[in-house]
């Protein structure tokens, strides 16, 4: 019966899961708000037109963007 764990491995578990989630936390709540924020930082960049020096800043925007959607779509949720 070594394939089941045993009750100390499931409390090590249940323990690193919880300390993981509180470490992550802070990160995704500073992703969720600057996926909220970042549309702002567009306004800027596209009043003027796109330029070809600017076109890497938008792209780089967009990147960010979408990483901060991506970790902060859990924000909130537990």
């Amino acid at each position: 019966m070594s394939g089941i764990p045993s009750t100390n491995d499931s409390i090590a578990l249940d323990f690193a899961s919880a300390v993981g989630r509180l470490a992550y936390a802070p990160f995704e709540t500073v992703a969720f708000w600057s996926a909220v924020a970042l549309p702002l930082a567009y306004l800027p960049v596209l009043s003027g037109g796109l330029s070809s020096g600017e076109l890497p800043i938008f792209a780089g925007l967009i990147a960010f963007h979408a990483v901060a959607l991506v970790l902060g779509r859990d924000h909130g949720q537990q």
